[in-house]
């Protein structure tokens, strides 16, 4: 590396091409970035899908849940496999190992999916496999509303006019409609009129699809020509089908007109959506994975006006929630904390250094170093997002440490008569094993980041591997740029203090304070050396207060930070059969209340019931039982009060609406073979949830039971009268769920569902099941005839792990409660079940992604220590640094201050502290064992060392300061997330530099005296002679120096400062090589 250093100072005209080329690089690299709000994570997670309308929960568990479930779980690498069986649909969740090829996994998945469908219910539809992606959330969601068109216009022109100039958008990778009716034509069945003329509902359904149709029919080969043949019977108007003939004889047919009425209307809702108080569609557009966000906003942006121009009159056409914003909003935030650490950090160097030169020299490595890693984070495929950003906020103090300790050093050695070239050289090799070191522990420290596995080690890996590769291309400037611009910039005998002026004035005044200061640090060093015990017991009551702020719970421990982004979401979960007229009621109820909230009311407001209409969840439903509003609530600039301010508010004025809630934080979960234990182990953990101080909203998952009329078959009069069970399922089935017997072309090209059902009046009375009209061998009969209907009550949902039944007891926080304080009794109460042979409990909600997430971290934060004092051993002969520790607890301590919480962002500062408290360390450790090896004693060394590097280290450590309390302050936009983070790295910095320049030596001073104990007692059993202590004193010589300087011994205070000869003279020759106790 010194040859490099010498080549770059022979040659700076190579050197200033190349970081000119590297610049241009990285300003072509910057602006081919992706700008997305969050990193892309690959989570190895598939879903499959199924819908099976009209089952029930139990039935779907049986018949399609089971059987997929068997198919997949013998897929190597699946971690954990979930599902529900609800109403309508069955959903499995697959969570794959780190292990699993994540790009194969989902076609692995759906060939053993497609390997039992033929096995799967006719009436269940086709499973549909998706990969997990994050990227694939919506970057914005519109909404057509309206208050005078028809829920079917409504649709019909999102569909089919909206969408598509949408999915032209680049990027752009879906367009998912939720809300509004799909247009069909529907033929409403009169049961009593079907049962009067002896038809069943399979010949309707055979009538209908037999009569409107257009197949090939062949080929006629006329010898000079062939001609395809087409049977064309399409009808050609909706009111055709009515003409169609289903039974009776030629003399005296029946129609479909006899029996059912047919009219063009929408689909039968299923849901309910609105957006402020008005009918409408929303439109999610998903982005395409690695696409750039904002661009794509920008593009769908450049639509409105033309989309607009094109709806009808009463219709609008809104941007519900638009993630470029937020996007925006955070990298704004963080450029502004990189622009204020800059100019926080010029200002400590010309504090420091004074000398405008030098201070440029060592800012222009900052955008030098930055450009560089823009590099190299476009070759990794990176996007500059909030992370990958902050890790080049928090870089800012790392890579000027680098500059800082070797200017520092040169301009000592220009200061000594030495020429700046000559400067340059010398002093970049004196410092240029402890530069290596520091740039190494940083490496080793934040590499492990990156490399932490699961979902958040696939968040902050392009954190830790930014703030690797700023490091490392600092290392790299640090031994060119930086000596070759000193050759050229200083002066020789450069002396501010010799000119006029203010500048000179001020740099006087602060060198003599800056003088002050080195001195009484050196008496304080001397007085530690003296007493060290009170020195540890110090430096160990820090350790304490930390503790007790933890274990006391007056520091939070939390999964992820507490933000506002000004949006929340409260969700609805009404009573098992509630219909969806009477849940509509309530969510209009919840509007309404919301709409008196003063920020709501300048905001957005969305409200949907039940599922979506189209997009990767179509076919199934979520059922009228299940709701959601989302409120957005707009920038926090814009705003007085907080978002927390403005949900309890909402969760006060919701208190007496039935089924609302906002989240859930907690819960409990119970695993086993038999549904009525289950049940029971549930109502015993949900009155334990209820004495909980700290706990609300606790639900059941078990209490929930869903109404059900069960049609028990008579077998053997159903095989009297010839009729099978499959055949009774289809008729119940098509009756009130309805069924697609054909479709109807219309005149633009486009196809209308024909569905066939029972009119809505028949559909909604009970005792129309019973007369249901089914076909026979001897004829119809009616359902009655062969089977008995009974009301029952079935589970609502069922839950499922890794192919056991589950029910869970969830738990929302009370007002200002953190996850660490409930956390112990909710344990303690899922602890005190008593479970029987075959049941097992697991930890659910936040506190479960909370403890593997803390796991893994916390593997990252062991094995960063482990290498980073495995480089401390090989390269200063060192195990132990006691800065650690005090910077953990100054992080606990800062954390308190700020009213932050422990988190996974806290755990991320904790371990960058590792790196960060040991470089003072290899400041302060690399002197003294260069004054040692220089012929000085230990404490000697340790007293001239200190003073020595106390300017390098206040530096480096307050640039890291000084670029991350913009962040930990929250003074740019949308720091909320980031702010913990910083917050834990500056109280840790603080603590650890204040502690460090005076229990480091300390420590030094044990560790180097039991090794000089244990060399003296093998040299006594070697030979048998007593050592004794330096003549005419009972104290290690060492100590006497420190005692003399304590006292305040003039002459060897100020002999120990700078390195210059008089050090060596501090000493006595005779004891230059002692170590002492």
């Amino acid at each position: 590396m010194l040859a490099l250093t010498r080549l770059s100072v022979a040659k700076p005209l190579a050197v200033i091409a190349i970081f000119v080329a590297v610049a241009i690089a990285g300003l072509l690299a910057y602006s081919a970035l992706p700008i997305n709000l969050l990193p892309s994570v690959n989570i190895p997670v598939v879903t499959i899908i199924t819908p099976y309308p009209g089952a029930g929960p139990t039935e779907v568990e049986r018949l399609v849940t089971q059987v997929i479930e068997d198919s997949v779980a013998s897929i190597s690498n699946l971690d954990v496999m979930t599902s529900t069986s609800s109403e309508g649909a069955s959903t499995i969740a697959l969570t794959f190992t780190d292990k699993a090829n994540p790009d194969l996994i989902a076609t692995t998945v759906e060939r053993q999916v497609n390997a039992v469908v033929q096995s799967l219910p006719p009436e269940a539809q086709r499973p549909t496999v998706t990969k997990i992606d994050l990227s694939a959330l919506p970057v914005m969601q519109l909404a057509l509303i309206s208050d005078t068109l028809p829920g079917t216009d409504l649709f019909n022109i999102a569909d089919q006019t909206v969408s598509p100039e949408f999915q032209k958008v680049n990027g752009v990778s879906q367009v998912s409609l939720i809300g509004g009716q799909k247009r069909e034509i529907q033929v409403a069945i009169d049961p009593y009129r079907l049962a009067g003329y002896g038809i069943s509902l399979a010949q309707l359904q055979t009538g209908l699809g037999g009569d409107n149709l257009s197949a090939p029919a062949g080929t006629l080969d006329s010898g000079a020509r062939d001609y395809n043949l087409r049977v064309n019977a399409l009808v050609r108007r909706p009111e055709d089908l009515s003409d169609v003939v289903i039974g009776g004889t030629a003399d005296s047919p029946i129609h479909v007109r006899d029996v059912a009425s047919v009219t063009v209307t929408g689909q039968v809702p299923t849901g309910v959506t609105r957006v402020n108080g008005h009918t409408g569609v929303l439109l999610r557009l998903t982005q395409q994975n690695g696409a750039n966000t904002t661009a794509i906003a920008d593009a769908i942006k450049q639509e409105l006006p033309a989309l607009r121009a094109q709806l009808p009159a009463g219709a609008q056409l809104l941007v519900v929630s638009d993630t470029s914003t937020s996007i925006r909003t955070a990298i704004a935030g963080v450029q502004e904390e990189l622009i204020t650490a800059v100019v926080l950090t010029a200002v400590i160097l010309l504090l420091f250094l004074h000398l405008l030169r030098v201070s440029f020299i060592v800012l222009l490595s900052i955008p030098t170093t930055l450009l560089a890693a823009f590099v190299i984070m476009g070759l990794l495929g990176f996007s500059l997002n909030e992370l990958s950003t902050l890790g080049l906020v928090l870089s800012i103090g790392i890579l000027v440490d680098d500059s800082i300790v070797i200017l520092e050093n040169i301009l000592r050695h220009v200061a000594q008569g030495e020429t700046p070239p000559q400067a340059a050289i010398i002093g970049r090799a004196e410092i240029g094993l402890a530069a290596l070191a520091i740039t190494l522990v940083d490496v080793v420290i934040f590499a492990p980041v990156g490399l932490v596995s699961g979902t958040i080690g696939s968040f902050f890996k392009e954190f830790g591997f930014t703030v690797a590769a700023t490091t490392l291309m600092s290392l790299v400037v640090s031994f060119t740029l930086t000596p070759m611009l000193a050759s050229k910039l200083l002066r020789s005998g450069t002396d501010l203090e010799r000119r006029g002026g203010p500048l000179a004035a001020f740099a006087r005044w602060w060198d003599r304070g800056f003088l002050s200061l080195e001195e009484r640090y050196g008496r304080l060093l001397a007085w530690s050396l003296v007493h060290r015990p009170i020195v540890l017991v110090g430096a160990f009551s820090t350790l304490v207060l930390a503790a007790y702020l933890v274990g006391s719970g007056r520091v939070g421990i939390n999964f992820f930070p507490n933000t506002d982004q000004g949006t929340f979401t409260i969700s609805t979960t009404m009573p098992p059969g509630t219909s969806l007229g009477a849940h509509d009621a309530v969510m209009r109820e919840i509007e309404g209340q919301l709409l008196q909230v003063p920020e709501i009311q300048h905001g957005i407001l969305s409200a949907s019931i039940g599922g979506a209409s189209s997009g990767p969840f179509a076919g199934g439903t979520a059922g009228a039982t299940n709701g959601s509003v989302s409120v957005d609530v707009g920038d926090k600039s814009l705003r007085k009060r907080g978002i927390t301010a403005i949900a309890e508010e909402v969760r006060q004025r919701l208190a007496g609406v039935p089924g609302a809630k906002i989240q859930v934080n907690v819960s409990g979960v119970i695993q086993g073979p038999d549904s009525t234990v289950l049940n029971s182990l549930a109502g015993q953990l949900e009155e334990s949830f209820q004495g909980i101080a700290g706990l609300r909203d606790i639900t059941n998952s078990s209490a929930a039971a869903l109404p059900e009329l069960d049609i028990n078959v008579d077998r053997a009069r159903a095989a009297q009268a010839g009729v099978s069970a499959q055949s009774i399922g289809s008729a119940v089935r098509l009756a009130y769920s309805g069924v697609v017997a054909t479709k109807y072309r219309q005149p633009d090209g486009q196809d209308l569902d024909v569905r066939i059902l029972l009119a809505q009046n028949a559909r909604t009375q009970v005792s129309n099941l019973g007369e249901l009209p089914l076909q026979g061998t001897n004829g119809p009969i009616r359902l009655s005839q062969i089977a008995t209907i009974t009301d029952v009550t079935t589970p609502s949902q069922i839950n499922r792990r890794d192919r056991h039944r589950q029910v869970t007891v969830a738990a929302n926080l009370g007002d200002g409660v953190v996850q660490s304080q409930v956390t112990p009794a909710v344990q303690q109460a899922v602890n005190r079940l008593a479970l029987p042979p075959g049941y097992t409990t697991l930890q659910g909600g936040s506190a479960q992604q909370q403890a593997q997430s803390f796991g893994q971290l916390g593997t990252a934060l062991v094995i960063s220590i482990l290498l980073a004092y495995l480089l401390m051993a090989i390269l200063y002969n060192s195990l132990i640094h006691p800065g650690l520790p005090l910077a953990f607890s100054g992080a606990v301590v800062a954390t308190f201050l700020f009213r932050y919480t422990l988190n996974v962002f806290s755990m991320i500062g904790m371990i960058l502290l590792v790196g960060l408290a040991i470089k003072n360390g290899i400041l302060l450790v690399d002197r003294t064992n260069h004054n040692r090896a220089r012929g000085m004693e230990r404490s000697a060394a340790l007293l001239e060392a200190g003073p020595a590097r106390l300017r390098a280290i206040l530096m480096t450590s307050l640039t890291i300061a000084a670029s991350l309390t913009p962040t930990a302050f929250q003074l740019g936009e949308g720091a909320d997330l980031r702010a913990p983070l910083a917050a834990t790295v500056l109280g840790g910095v603080i603590s650890s530099t204040a502690l460090t320049l005076v229990v480091v030596p300390v420590v030094y001073t044990l560790l180097d005296g039991l090794t000089s104990r244990a060399a003296r007692l093998a040299h006594l059993r070697l030979t048998g002679v007593r050592l004794s202590t330096a003549r005419g004193s009972s104290l290690p010589l060492g100590q006497q120096v420190a005692e003399r300087m304590w006292r305040g011994d003039a002459t060897n205070g100020r002999a120990q400062r700078n390195g210059r000869p008089r050090d060596r003279a501090a000493v006595p020759p005779t004891t230059r090589d002692r170590g002492d106790a």
